[in-house]
């Protein structure tokens, strides 16, 4: 890929979106770079300018996402040292960059495995540093004594698993905003990592009031279902304002009203 002018920049951008949108509609077997280029309004000549072929096309959207993902990761806790102040700001960064970029995340998540063994293992690769750095805070917090788990490893694939399914069942029409779906995630994530009960406690307590509020307003009543979640060594209660009869399950986050689907990759 050659590197662009200011011009260029554009077109690389503009690139970038028609070849995620291609690809949610056709898939990497389905689409080509004619398409492309019909979908950018240019030559497919001059598209090959930029790009010399589907799968270099398909390792630089790979490669870009990737490296945005790990890189914004960085900046976001740079400035921070403790563990579970670090370990909050990269849930709600993660869940947060997921929301903001579901069709891409998930577009990507689906065709990487057309990717040549060679570039599979370049983004493979970065996907590893990323993770050996959310394990690192997993681990940090462990050995202070803020996280009880069995092991690092498999606690962090969970916990990345379990944040980027958002991608599959976010609705931006949904009953929780953006900040009130993080709290929820955050409090599940640090019950999961074996956080003290008093922080799992006060935290289901902000996320209760912030989901009744949501669906009943600021002055709204309704009776309220309490679930537990028992976590071997205590258990996580959790109290949600139930649904008003009129309200229909397709404003919910979760597209029917269903459990929400894992993230397949």
């Amino acid at each position: 890929m050659r590197k662009p002018g200011s011009k260029g920049l554009e077109t690389l951008r503009n690139l970038h979106s028609a070849a995620i949108d291609l690809l949610a509609e056709r898939s990497y077997q389905g689409m080509n770079l004619r398409l492309l280029a019909s979908k950018l309004g240019m030559q497919a000549g001059s598209l090959y300018n930029y790009i010399e072929s589907k799968q270099q096309l398909l390792f630089w959207l790979m490669k870009d996402t990737t490296e945005k993902l790990l890189h914004g990761f960085e900046r976001t806790i740079a400035e921070i040292a403790e563990p579970t102040a670090q370990m909050r700001e990269f849930i709600a960064y993660h869940v947060a960059y997921h929301i903001e970029n579901r069709k891409e995340s998930s577009v990507l998540q689906t065709e990487l495995h057309y990717l040549t063994p060679a570039n599979y293992r370049a983004i493979k690769q970065l996907q590893r540093q990323y993770t050996d750095e959310v394990q690192a805070i997993i681990e940090r917090g462990a050995a202070a004594g803020l996280f009880k788990i069995p092991d690092a490893r498999i606690a962090t694939f969970l916990l990345i698993q379990m944040l980027t399914s958002v991608t599959q069942w976010y609705k931006p029409r949904g009953r929780l905003t953006v900040d009130e779906l993080i709290a929820v995630f955050t409090e599940l994530s640090f019950a999961m990592l074996g956080a003290s009960p008093a922080q799992l406690s006060a935290g289901a307590t902000r996320i209760a009031a912030g989901i009744h509020k949501a669906v009943n307003g600021p002055d709204g009543a309704a009776d309220t279902v309490t679930h537990s979640l028992d976590l071997g060594s205590h258990v996580l209660h959790i109290s949600v304002a139930r649904q008003p009869k009129a309200r229909k399950t397709a404003d919910l986050n979760s597209p029917d009203g269903d459990e929400p689907a894992l993230a397949t990759d």
